[in-house]
């Protein structure tokens, strides 16, 4: 029989039902991403909850997920197991469950956002991890004469039609948003949204030559240019002149 879960591991899974997300969808995921094929000594959901939460305090062993596992559901597993565990099915599987998180939670309180005439909706963003500094080498990161820290970039492209993501890469440091951004992979129709740092000339000019349209944040002291005399666009006047619906 199978213990009571800490205090902790309650509130963690209580995130997830507020999203009417339940351990039994969960481990539905479980056994459609393969990562499990019958029930074993380890939960996906022990799994799942031992990854997030030792995630977030950074460097991550196996045997962190193993202690954490044996604290949370009182079931004593090897790091050998744990090991095992964390494959390509596994990454299925987060994949999965991030995608879940995300549909549900623009979707339970709200109405399916409109897409206008787009196939595609695609949101590109990236994320700074830290890792140990042995692998400084491979990553890069920030160093002074004082101290090194090791980074990696996570890059995610996600797209908001077809609620789901398209891509992942975990990439050194000085990988940059705006060296990233022409390996994203452009479709006629698409709508993509990014921030300022993929902000170039050279990928406004890539949407424009595969009939996509993107929309960027704001970079400060930016001049949009008038094509035809090149002085600089008032676009808050054009904005309140013109109904966005004719551009």
């Amino acid at each position: 029989m199978k213990p009571n879960p800490k205090p902790g591991k309650i509130e963690f899974f209580n995130l997830f039902n507020e999203l009417n997300i339940s351990s039994e969808t969960l481990l539905d995921i479980a056994f459609e991403s393969r990562l499990i094929r019958r029930r074993r000594a380890i939960d996906p959901t022990d799994l799942l909850y031992a990854l997030c939460m030792e995630s977030s305090q950074g460097t991550v062993s196996h045997n962190d997920l193993a202690a954490r596992i044996e604290s949370g559901a009182g079931i004593s597993v090897s790091k050998v197991s744990v090991w095992k565990k964390i494959n390509e099915q596994c990454m299925l599987f987060l994949k999965k469950v991030f995608e879940l998180v995300i549909h549900n939670k623009f979707t339970i309180n709200s109405p399916k956002p409109e897409t206008l005439s787009f196939d595609r909706i695609v949101v590109q963003d990236s994320t700074i991890i830290r890792l140990p500094q042995r692998l400084f080498g491979d990553f890069s990161g920030v160093a002074n004469g004082h101290s090194k820290v090791c980074n990696a970039r996570i890059q995610g492209v996600y797209d908001l039609v077809a609620e789901q993501f398209l891509f992942f890469s975990v990439d050194s440091y000085s990988k940059v948003d705006y060296v990233a951004a022409p390996e994203l992979v452009l479709k006629k129709g698409d709508l993509t949204l990014r921030d300022r740092g993929y902000l170039i000339a050279d990928e406004i000019q890539r949407h424009i030559e595969q009939g996509a349209d993107c929309i960027y944040r704001h970079k400060y002291k930016l001049a949009l240019l008038d094509t035809e005399n090149e002085k600089p666009l008032e676009l808050l006047i054009l904005l309140k002149k013109k109904p966005v619906s004719t551009w």
